[in-house]
């Protein structure tokens, strides 16, 4: 068993996600801006190097596994959600990665959405300035835009991450993927379907299943990513959506 950080760890995914491992014997080192043990603010550069010290603390410098969970929803305010979503989820990728590499078999696994599919929605100058690490010139390209379009263009760049990280990540032994989630019950989807503007379309994206996922669902698809039945599998982004990434995009592979 090992010790793994888990950052958005008080609700939706990341706690279901902390509540599995911990069922599997891991040692999780929650992060979260309450309700953790380790408090921190991801959308802040501070926050991050405040995060990453507590969890070297608390890790004794060394990792089996990373879960970047923690993430504002399409709700809240745009540049928020650019610094939390992406760069707050990249650093705690990034900047353990070297605690991870230590480790026997590491892994990590970030999370996108299946809002990053709908390329119709892209910000170019966002999403370059995310794949350059320009955080302010990303948050000055979602300047007078929602929280719906930072959401996205976010979690798209998040995915764009993961697959452009897969060469050194291998070359170091580290496992890296995402997970795209769909429609899944958390107190993020009750407060989008109680949005009067978001709520219609999110209700109505299409799910073949016919059914919304329990967060345990997530929880289960990370903990295999993460897990030894995974060791083949890195740079990958796992679609858990029921099947609706299909519907939308029936011809992307």
């Amino acid at each position: 068993m090992g010790t793994i950080v888990v950052t958005g760890s008080a609700s939706g995914i990341g706690a279901a996600t902390t509540e599995r491992l911990e069922k599997d014997g891991h040692r999780v080192i929650g992060v979260d801006r309450h309700a953790a043990e380790i408090v921190a603010d991801l959308g802040s550069v501070q926050g991050r190097a405040d995060a990453i010290s507590a969890i070297e603390d608390a890790a004794n410098g060394l990792l089996d596994g990373v879960v970047s969970a923690a993430g504002l929803g399409p709700y809240d305010e745009a540049r928020a959600g650019a610094r939390v979503n992406y760069f707050g989820a990249v650093a705690m990728l990034d900047d353990l990665r070297g605690l991870l590499a230590g480790a026997e078999a590491p892994a990590a696994v970030a999370i996108s959405s299946i809002g990053a599919v709908f390329t119709e929605m892209v910000v170019p100058e966002f999403v370059e300035a995310c794949m350059a690490g320009n955080e302010t010139s990303a948050q000055e390209a979602m300047t007078g835009r929602d929280g719906n379009s930072a959401y996205v263009n976010a979690k798209h760049a998040l995915a764009l991450a993961v697959r452009r990280r897969a060469a050194q990540w291998g070359e170091l032994g580290i496992r890296l993927n995402a997970v795209a989630p769909g429609s899944t019950e958390t107190p993020m989807l009750d407060r989008l379907h109680d949005d009067p503007a978001l709520g219609p379309p999110v209700k109505a994206l299409p799910i073949p299943l016919g059914r919304t996922a329990p967060a345990s669902e997530l929880a289960s698809a990370i903990a295999f990513l993460l897990g030894p039945d995974a060791r083949f599998v890195h740079g990958t982004i796992l679609h858990v959506d029921g099947g609706s990434d299909a519907i939308v995009r029936p011809d992307a592979l």
